[in-house]
């Protein structure tokens, strides 16, 4: 078994993927056919080739295409159904998904109840064929700040409907955290956490807006964290998780290539690091793939995927004996895959080995980075 193989063998957890982003192409052209919705492509090639990253505006633009094609509740059965089969197929064994609510109930003239009992229905099937589970994050869209008051009046009311967060996304730059702040308030009185997008596109202000202002619990991307080194340090202390979607943060330009993200930075700094797809089909890459970048582009053996792994259980928002419980499994199905490695003569072990002395290496050099320049300051 070579690192690809373990890659896509362990079991995950996935915190930041948006469902409207994770529909199946072939999926989509069905809806829009059933539902008399012209898309901009009439067969699964042309989808993908819309799919494929321009700019934000034609990002947002595919986004808008897809929640058009949604008009009834069976709809919504049939892409949680298919999410949760996707996640089979990887082993995530958990997952936090973003949906858009707002933007839902406005496309379908739709109840949020209809669109949520839709949702959890296909979500009850995928968890009865598959045994998958997740929690839904209603976020609020950015350019829509009118719509915050309703996203968190549903939020709150849908808590008992496996809703476990409440969530901020689409563009940094004109909509601030500071436009939120009275919504997450809100929410956070109430009891619901707080996991808003900051530090993808624009820069570590908009973390620290977020950790001060959104009170956030966990931060989606929060990647240019790296360029403040009192920021990366505040995260370390508090452990506060990051939800870094390598692929997506290269294919929307935050990054030109893998070699300049700055994930193994991060994680060699000892911030909590979670791995995750974003919008897997809209990015080609899925969390498996996800994983296997982990490997080709950051140098990441078996013990250190095991723990990124690990870390998205410990930053979940499931309860404490749900949380021991697969971390037993998960621990169960390393040491079995470990040991069936074993009797291959062992490859993977070593190079595991190898990169983690690595990787200690390069932890104590950023730590001691760190600590010369909190004694220089």
């Amino acid at each position: 078994m070579n690192l690809h193989e373990f890659a896509r063998r362990i079991p995950k957890v996935e915190l930041h993927v948006h469902l409207e982003g994770s529909i199946r192409p072939a999926t989509l052209l069905q809806l829009a056919q059933r539902n008399s919705i012209g898309l901009p492509a009439q067969n699964v090639e042309g989808l993908r080739d819309f799919y494929r990253f321009r700019d934000f505006d034609h990002f947002i633009e595919v986004y808008s295409a897809i929640t058009r094609c949604l008009r009834v509740p069976d709809d919504y059965r049939l892409i949680a159904y298919e999410f949760g089969a996707d996640c089979a197929r990887q082993n995530i064994r958990y997952a936090e998904v973003t949906f858009t609510i707002a933007t839902n109930t406005k496309y379908t003239g739709l109840p949020w109840q209809a669109i949520l009992e839709g949702l959890n229905e296909g979500r009850a099937q995928a968890r009865a064929e598959f045994g998958v589970d997740w929690g839904w994050v209603f976020d609020i869209s950015r350019n829509v700040p009118g719509t915050q008051g309703q996203v968190v009046e549903i939020a709150l009311a849908a808590r008992d409907e496996s809703v476990v967060a409440l969530g901020l996304g689409g563009p940094e730059a004109d909509f601030p955290p500071e436009l939120f702040e009275r919504s997450f308030e809100r929410a956070r009185q109430a009891g619901l956490p707080s996991v808003p997008h900051a530090g993808e596109i624009a820069g570590p202000e908009s973390v620290w807006a977020a950790l001060r202002l959104l009170h956030a619990d966990r931060l989606g991307h929060g990647v240019r964290s790296v360029e403040d080194g009192a920021l990366v340090e505040y995260l370390r202390e508090r452990q506060t998780p990051l939800e870094v979607c390598p692929t997506s943060n290269v294919r929307l330009g935050v990054y030109p290539d893998y070699a300049a993200h700055p994930l193994r930075r991060l994680w060699d700094a000892g911030l909590l690091v979670t791995i995750n797809s974003d919008d897997p089909p809209m990015f080609n890459a899925d969390l498996n793939h996800e994983y296997e970048a982990l490997v080709d582009h950051f140098g990441f053996g078996a013990d250190e995927m095991e723990q990124v792994s690990l870390n998205g259980l410990r930053a979940s928002f499931l309860p404490p004996a749900e949380k021991a419980r697969l971390e037993a499994e998960f621990r169960a199905e390393f040491a079995q895959l470990r040991e069936n490695e074993q009797e291959q003569q062992f490859p993977l072990w070593v190079k595991s080995q190898v990169v983690a002395a690595i990787s200690q290496s390069r932890r104590v050099l950023y730590a001691g980075r760190y600590t010369e320049r909190k004694s220089n300051g």
